[in-house]
């Protein structure tokens, strides 16, 4: 009796023990404002919001630490000043790449280069741009994150193939005016006081360039630079492949600032990068192309003419029947022989090909129209250029009795080429410029005679410049 007795003593214990924690939850969850039920299979009493109750109480706040990499920038702290992740990232970015500048010991070279183009956006009404090779670099390196950005091993695989490229280098910023505003002297003028109070000195004498007093350099370039130039017409743009873009606001140039700060770190420190902020980054800039096909620019109806004369205009235009799109090429690089006969033969065809052979086998893409045909555009460069020495010989030839006039009537025709770049950058010229260059002169210098071209006056600019091409022994 005894044993039935204690075993009732000690079941009843655990009943009152169970009944009090039933009371106490009771208790707790009437006081946060919960709801007690029974379940329906066990009978059994349960706290609804238990567990949103306990999720309140324990809710994350962060903190920003700009000084460790951009994945571990914000950490969570009870007496954080964030409530979110995403929005202490969000301000913890721009003290993030703050203290990168500062390490890397360029902070002091962007200040200048900030203030001065916050002012001229808000003040000026100036677009802004970033432009050159590095925009060209940030296009297939935005190629590649959008190919790899869920593939962190591919993307630093690539990456580092991508580097191996070379096409980022010195950062060059170009301000155009809007609405056809013409840069005045006075203007100019203005504008040199204004990028004087933020320490920017003017470097040319012909057009609107600044840096700072002692720029820093990047082999032997200054590491930034911006123009200011009228807005953009197609008889100053070479190839889509050399003028894409990216526009600055007041939001994307700090990202500016980082993309160069990573890529120097990297070049004179042997530092590594830190692909977050790099992918980060990538994903939020565009890079703008003007419309373009088979790798030259799609006018339509906005064919620039640029300085040529009308002559040289109605001859360039034989070539439309090969694309559409050439005469505009052809007059472009005409216009700038210099151009032609180094930048486009002994530059930009091979970048051309590299970037090309790069996308096809890095990130299996063909067929970009921001491209082109090599082998097309070789042959028709030889072709133009031969064309052209026929017809300056066929000028020479109607009808002259004149030595002097004849020329004159081909320095008519070719008025609006600049041939100084070309004297001036002589030596820069390969055996392939060179060579493209006698097929425009040599049939002209050979019917006149270098003889009796030593004879002629020096007045007319042709004739200075076939005796140059004669001193040089074309």
């Amino acid at each position: 009796m005894n044993e039935y007795y204690e075993k009732y003593l000690k079941y009843k214990n655990k009943y009152i023990q169970l009944h009090e924690k039933i009371n106490n939850l009771k208790q707790d969850t009437v006081l946060n404002g919960g709801t007690i039920y029974k379940s329906k299979k066990t009978n059994k009493t349960t706290n609804k919001v238990t567990n949103k109750v306990t999720n309140k109480s324990i809710k994350s706040k962060f903190d920003c630490y700009p000084e460790n990499k951009f994945i571990n920038i914000c950490q969570e702290n009870t007496n954080g000043k964030y409530n979110s992740k995403k929005g202490c990232v969000n301000d913890c970015e721009v003290k993030y790449i703050n203290n990168e500048l500062t390490k890397i010991k360029i902070k002091q070279e962007t200040i200048p280069f900030s203030l001065f183009i916050k002012d001229i956006i808000n003040n000026e009404k100036l677009n802004v741009y970033l432009k050159g090779g590095n925009v060209l670099g940030l296009k297939v390196l935005k190629m590649i994150y959008i190919k790899y950005k869920t593939n962190d091993i591919k993307f630093r695989e690539v990456f580092n193939k991508f580097l191996e490229l070379e096409l980022i280098k010195d950062w060059d910023f170009s301000a155009y005016t809007q609405n056809d505003k013409e840069i005045t002297s006075d203007y100019r003028e203005h504008l040199d006081k204004v990028a004087r109070k933020y320490k920017l000195h003017q470097r040319a004498s012909t057009f609107i360039l600044y840096q700072t007093k002692k720029p820093m350099l990047l082999e032997d370039k200054p590491l930034f630079e911006i123009s200011v130039v009228d807005s953009d017409s197609f008889s100053k743009l070479e190839i889509p492949l050399t003028t894409m873009k990216i526009k600055i606001t007041q939001f994307n140039l700090k990202y500016v600032f980082m993309f160069c700060a990573s890529f120097y770190a990297f070049k004179e420190k042997g530092e590594s990068f830190d692909f977050d902020i790099l992918k980060r980054m990538l994903e939020k800039i565009d890079i703008i192309i003007h419309p373009h096909k088979n790798g030259l620019y799609d006018v339509k109806n906005n064919f620039d003419q640029g300085k040529l004369s009308n002559q040289m205009i109605e001859f360039i235009n034989t070539f439309k029947s090969i694309d559409k799109n050439l005469p505009q090429f052809l007059t472009t690089h005409i216009e700038d022989p210099f151009r032609m006969l180094y930048r486009l033969i002994d530059k930009n065809i091979k970048k051309n090909d590299v970037i090309k052979s790069f996308l096809k086998d890095e990130l299996n893409i063909t067929g970009q129209d921001w491209l082109f045909d090599s082998e097309w555009i070789n042959t028709n460069i030889k072709i133009f250029c031969e064309k052209l020495g026929d017809e300056l010989l066929s000028i020479y030839n109607s009808n002259c009795t004149d030595m002097n006039m004849c020329i004159l009537k081909i320095e008519e025709f070719t008025l609006g080429i600049s041939f100084n770049r070309i004297k001036t950058d002589y030596n820069m010229l390969s055996s392939n410029g060179k060579n493209l260059l006698k097929l425009i002169f040599d049939k002209i210098i050979n019917k006149i005679t270098k003889e009796r071209l030593l004879e002629l006056d020096n007045k007319i600019k042709l004739v200075q410049f076939m005796k140059f091409l004669i001193d040089m022994k074309l």
